[in-house]
């Protein structure tokens, strides 16, 4: 499993305290990109319900793998703050309905829009178990030309 998790970050911690327990108590996070729509080859079609390819790792620590289909599978068991914003394009500029929804495993949550139309946000805190896998998926009631996504998953400290 690659990281590009830098475990010298937790020098202070371990320099100052005597027990090794401390240097144990790793951060497990992931910070991910995924795009649909033109970037990716085409436009993403009306009422198609697709999966938003978080493959394009952006940070990421020991803790967590990243599936083939994207997303964020968690190793540990814990509370996690997971958090989902995207930019979209409507093809034609016409009004639709954008729903993304957010799974871990099962459905967690939908991201509103609270700017209005083209940008969608959600945030919550979750229980997951080992092997539960974080992932999105958006459909519309119009063709969209761009989908541009972010997905941060991070244990909360016991």
């Amino acid at each position: 499993m690659s990281s590009n998790y830098d475990k010298q970050s937790m020098e202070d911690c371990c320099d100052h305290v005597v027990e090794e327990e401390c240097c144990d108590h790793e951060p497990v996070v992931a910070y991910l990109n995924g795009n649909l729509g033109q970037i990716a080859g085409g436009n993403l079609p009306a009422n198609n319900l697709t999966r938003v390819p978080f493959t394009n790792i952006l940070f990421r620590t020991p803790g967590v793998e990243i599936p083939q289909d994207g997303g964020v599978t968690v190793l540990e068991d814990g509370e996690y703050f997971i958090s989902f914003n995207a930019q979209y394009t409507i093809s034609g500029g016409v009004a639709a309905t954008v729903t993304f929804s957010i799974f871990a495993p099962t459905l967690i949550g939908t991201a509103t829009s609270p700017l209005g139309p083209g940008a969608a946000t959600f945030s919550t805190l979750a229980h997951l178990r080992r092997g539960d896998t974080v992932y999105v998926t958006v459909t519309s009631s119009a063709a969209l030309t761009f989908v541009g996504a972010l997905l941060t998953v991070a244990k909360i400290p016991e």
